[in-house]
C-alpha cells in the first residue's frame, strides 16, 4: 500500500505539483483520508520519501557506474556527473520553490545531498590525477562550481528559458568542467 501512495503522489506531482491535498490523494487512491494518514501521518512524511526514494536512486546509479569495471575513470567520471534519478520530480524551479518555502526539511535534505554526496567523485578525481588524465586542481571549487550549475540549470529549464533538457545541459557542463574551454592544440 506504501508503494501504491508514493507513486499516486509522485504522479500528483507532476501533475500539479505540491500543494495537492492529502484528502484529494485519499480520494484518487480510493481509500479514506484516515487510511492514508495511518500509513503516512503527514504530507511531509510522504514528501521525504519520495525525496528519499530518489536519492536512494541515485546513490545505486553511482554504485553501478563505480562499480563496472569495463569504464574508464573519465567515463566513470562523466557518468557520474550526468546522474539524475528517473522519475525525479524535483527538478522544476517551481517545485524547487515550493519544497523550499514549505518543506524546508525535505529541501534541506536536497540540499545536503547535492552538496555533501562527492564521495566517490572524489574518488574518481584522485584516480584521474594519479593516472596522469587529469591535472591537479581544487576539488572544492570545481564542487562549488558543479552545484552552483546545477541549480542555474533547474532553474533555466523550468522557467524554460532553454531549450536543452536538464540531462544536456548537465552534461555540456560536465563537459566543460572537465575539459575546459580552451582549443586544444594540435
Amino acid at each position: 500500500m506504501r508503494e501504491r501512495i508514493v507513486e499516486a503522489a509522485s504522479k500528483e506531482i507532476r501533475r500539479s505539483g505540491l500543494r495537492f491535498t492529502m484528502g484529494e490523494l485519499a480520494k484518487q487512491l480510493g481509500m479514506s483520508t484516515k487510511t492514508l494518514y495511518g500509513v503516512f501521518p503527514s504530507k511531509d512524511e510522504l514528501i521525504a520519501e519520495i525525496l528519499e526514494g530518489a536519492i536512494d536512486e541515485l546513490q545505486h546509479k553511482e554504485k553501478e557506474i563505480m562499480n563496472n569495471a569495463s569504464l574508464s575513470t573519465l567515463e566513470k567520471l562523466r557518468r557520474c556527473l550526468i546522474l539524475i534519478p528517473a522519475d525525479f520530480q524535483f527538478i522544476e524551479l517551481n517545485l524547487i520553490t515550493e519544497l523550499q518555502r514549505y518543506y524546508p526539511n525535505q529541501w534541506n535534505r536536497l540540499d545536503q545531498f547535492l552538496n555533501e554526496q562527492w564521495g566517490s567523485i572524489a574518488e574518481l578525481f584522485q584516480e584521474g590525477i594519479r593516472q596522469g588524465l587529469l591535472r591537479p586542481f581544487n576539488a572544492k571549487i570545481f564542487i562549488d562550481l558543479y552545484v552552483g550549475g546545477l541549480y542555474r540549470l533547474m532553474e533555466d529549464s523550468a522557467a524554460n528559458r532553454s531549450s536543452m533538457t536538464l540531462q544536456e545541459g548537465l552534461g555540456d557542463m560536465g563537459e566543460i568542467l572537465l575539459a575546459g574551454i580552451i582549443k586544444r592544440e594540435t
